[in-house]
């Protein structure tokens, strides 16, 4: 860490009183401990200007204040630590990045972006290092750390300061990869400016976060906006989606995969020689076996993964670690070791009962895909499908989830999600405005009634899809957070024991 000297050095400011090695920077006033920084950032619901004096009181040892924000006279007279500003050429990100000493500068970071797929695709690529001696780093949804001990984070993409502090862990740590999700939303608060990314890839893009974007024009820019980070021959696009097909000719030199385009057609857009292509599937109750063509040879890998957008999922894994330069026969050989990811077309089993998968669908692309995946691996017996929708977010994709779910189950549940602020019934309201004319709905606003009820109508041969919270372990309601899993409900409802 730097010294309180380095910092003046830094926002080219005269050094006075006594210097002193630095702690850690924070944003939250109640984690700062001595000679830790404080950063004020001024936020939508609370302003870190309000709380120096806190930090202060605790033994922060100066204060940053961050673009656009200000002290009142009387706090400012108040203080007795150092106070500096960031200002347009000295962002967040980059004033942190320095702070820990540019640390992906010293580690292999691989970032993946698109609507879904981000956590799968890097939880195999990180077991796929680790199986192969490499220590690797993991920064997502489901946390940050070493697979399987998992730190929990606020964000898919962490904030500025808490980035470039678990970077600078993970490479403490002894991190040779990290491979990190990377949202759109992080994008545009230029969470990941200041990262040095290796290597990359693309996914998809469908409805979600329009509520922060917009339209899908600057959902997509956000997206390519990080494809511009990567290296592009590591970039690795999915050419089965129109967003692809455009990335791939604006991208040269990229890695293309896919499962239905002609690859000779997308290597030409993109002028390229590195791909994967699937040439066959064959869909098993427990998993997938995947016959490939890459530039690196043919093979054949066999998962423990369900559905056909975990083919493309395990494609865009492979591409990225084909650039790598991992060999493509030492790569197959560890497939049947990679485990299914939690909460993600999980699957809980019991004899002479219904099949349960959990996942996290919580987009109308996602509920039809994770719903024509447990179809692909279960071609007899009913569809159930248990779904609600998120309080606080995206309106308009409520009835649009529904709908996707009463098109591609058999039988629907609509129940409650994280309702957060919103009125439960409310948002199921939004949900059957796109399910007028279906007869195969029912409505349940207690998620563990629904479950159970799902679970108690359905037969053997019937598999059940628990949609929209996949690893989450709590509920968020209007005045408070519950404990909540649906895995454990699983667990419970199938007499098996829940990791």
């Amino acid at each position: 860490m730097p010294k309180l000297s380095e910092l003046h050095k830094y926002f080219k400011s005269p050094a006075q009183g006594k210097d002193v090695s630095l702690g850690d920077l924070r944003t939250d006033s109640r984690e700062v401990r001595p000679q830790d920084v404080f950063v004020a950032i001024k936020g939508v619901h609370v302003n870190g200007a309000d709380y120096v004096l806190k930090a202060q009181e605790q033994g922060a040892s100066a204060i940053v204040l961050g673009q656009g924000n200000t002290l009142e006279p009387k706090v400012s007279q108040s203080l007795t630590i150092p106070v500096f500003k960031l200002e347009k050429q000295r962002t967040l990100s980059s004033f942190s990045s320095w702070f820990y000493d540019d640390p992906s500068t010293k580690v292999c970071v691989i970032g993946v972006t698109g609507t879904n797929g981000k956590t799968t695709i890097t939880q195999l690529i990180a077991q796929w290092l680790t199986l192969m001696g490499k220590k690797t780093g993991l920064l997502g949804t489901l946390g940050w750390g070493f697979l399987p001990n998992l730190h929990k984070s606020a964000n898919t993409t962490m904030d500025a300061v808490s980035l470039q502090r678990a970077l600078a862990e993970l490479v403490k740590e002894g991190a040779a990869y990290v491979v990190m999700e990377v949202s759109s939303i992080g994008v545009c608060e230029g969470r990941v400016d200041d990262v040095r990314f290796y290597a990359g890839g693309f996914t998809n893009l469908t409805r979600d976060h329009l509520d922060y974007h917009g339209d899908m024009q600057h959902y997509a820019e956000a997206k390519e906006r990080f494809m511009s980070m990567v290296p592009p021959s590591s970039l690795c696009i999915n050419g089965d989606n129109e967003e692809g097909i455009k990335c791939i000719h604006q991208f040269q030199q990229c890695c293309v995969y896919s499962k239905s385009r002609s690859i000779a057609e997308l290597l030409s857009m993109s002028q390229g020689t590195s791909f994967v292509e699937i040439k066959k599937v064959t869909y098993e109750r427990a998993g997938l076996t995947i016959e490939l063509s890459t530039h690196r040879g043919e093979g054949v890998a066999r998962l423990k993964l369900l559905g056909g957008f975990n083919v493309e999922n395990f494609a865009c894994a492979l591409s990225i670690m084909l650039c790598l330069n991992f060999p493509l026969q030492s790569l197959l050989s560890y497939c049947e070791q990679l485990k299914p990811i939690r909460g993600r077309m999980e699957c809980f089993s019991a004899e002479h009962k219904p099949q349960i998968v959990v996942d996290y669908a919580h987009t109308p692309d996602g509920v039809q895909q994770v719903l024509l995946a447990a179809r692909e691996h279960h071609e007899q017996g009913q569809l159930w499908c248990v779904l609600g929708c998120g309080g606080d977010r995206d309106h308009g994709k409520r009835p649009q989830m529904a709908m996707k779910a009463s098109v591609y189950a058999d039988q629907v549940i609509l129940t409650s999600d994280n309702p957060r602020s919103e009125d439960p019934k409310a948002i199921i309201d939004d949900m059957l405005i796109g399910v007028r004319q279906a007869d195969n709905v029912q409505v349940e606003p207690d998620r563990r009634k629904a479950i159970e009820l799902a679970y108690h109508q359905a037969k053997e041969g019937d598999v059940i899809v628990i949609a929209g919270k996949g690893h989450e372990d709590y509920q968020i309601l209007k005045d408070r957070t519950i404990h909540f899993s649906d895995r454990e409900i699983a667990c419970e409802l199938q007499g098996v024991e829940c990791d």
